[in-house]
């Protein structure tokens, strides 16, 4: 499986894009996934190498310029405003900062950097927790996140006919996407506020990662949300090293465990209380040692925790948005 992004994504695309340009958009991302599916295994590992050592550069200068209340990309204070010089920050709501200067930020700096500045922030409060870019909380779209940081809020969403484009509308009859951002819960922009055309940049990206056949798929290096560990693998070591937690409102991840005994067997209520007393001593949970008990066969569910962000619903159609 292959991710891009970052500087070398965007001179990768900027070669398709150079090549002809009067081809459609979904046939120069076919060439373009083509392209990074033909590379050799040397060739996609000093990529992924390359990727992943430019996203740490980058996101240790966010970091540094974070933590000192100031912004990497404009070096001023994080709380700055100035009306002619967009910037990411102001997603942090600045004292100045308008919904009517929302545009300018999302044209300046397009659909992923936005996201990707975003995550970072979150992280800076809580890793996974904060980021919701799980399709089962979903409804089904084709991009759904919800990002939190603090008291602010920030939810990406492009359905199917979003991408597609409403043709016969006279907004958004490209593809585009809708934003909402909310402030102690309160909306400041509505997801249909706006119609976010996506630039032909992004739309090689995505139409690239549809025809590889999940072969090549978006990462935010450093800005992981719970879709990365929501998998069968992420949650066997999720279930090894969880610990519990005394506030369930803290928790990332809630664990069930049925336990049934096997055919013709009886299981022992000493032998779970024991369990239960050995995960209470070692401080893990008891799902992580539910395999050791004896004539049993155990299923374990793991769901979302209170601590995880609740995914933002759109609910489509113009006036029928969430608020």
């Amino acid at each position: 499986m292959l991710s891009f992004s970052g500087n070398t994504a965007r001179c990768l695309i900027t070669a398709i894009l150079g090549l002809r340009m009067d081809d459609q958009i979904t046939e120069k991302g076919k060439e373009f996934a083509n392209f990074l599916l033909g590379l050799s295994d040397e060739e996609k590992a000093e990529m992924r190498k390359q990727q992943i050592e430019e996203s740490n550069a980058e996101y240790s200068e966010f970091k540094q310029f974070f933590d000192d209340g100031k912004c990497y990309i404009c070096k001023k204070p994080l709380k700055s405003f100035s009306s002619g010089s967009p910037c990411l920050h102001w997603l942090l709501r600045p004292k100045g900062f308008k919904k009517k200067n929302f545009l300018s930020v999302v044209e300046k700096y397009g659909f992923f950097e936005t996201q990707t500045y975003l995550r970072w922030v979150a992280t800076q409060e809580a890793k996974l927790s904060n980021i919701n870019d799980m399709a089962l909380e979903g409804t089904g779209k084709k991009f759904e996140v919800t990002i939190r940081y603090k008291n602010l809020e920030w939810s990406f969403s492009c359905s199917d006919s979003d991408y597609s484009g409403h043709k016969s509308a006279l907004d958004g009859s490209s593809p585009h996407y809708h934003f909402q951002m909310r402030i102690d819960s309160r909306p400041f922009i509505r997801f249909n506020d706006f119609h976010i055309p996506f630039t032909e940049r992004e739309l090689v990206h995505i139409e690239a990662m549809a025809s590889s056949g999940g072969k090549i798929v978006p990462k935010f290096l450093n800005g992981h949300g719970m879709a990365d560990v929501f998998n069968d693998e992420m949650l066997e070591k999720v279930l090894r090293n969880a610990r519990p937690v005394e506030n369930e409102q803290e928790g990332i991840f809630h664990t069930s465990t049925l336990i049934m005994a096997e055919e013709g067997k009886t299981i022992s209520g000493d032998d779970i209380d024991a369990l239960m007393q050995e995960a209470r001593e070692k401080n893990v949970t008891f799902s992580s040692l539910s395999h050791k008990l004896p004539n049993a066969v155990r299923s374990v569910m793991v769901t979302p925790g209170e601590a995880v962000v609740e995914q933002a619903s759109r609910k489509g159609g113009r006036g029928k948005n969430n608020k």
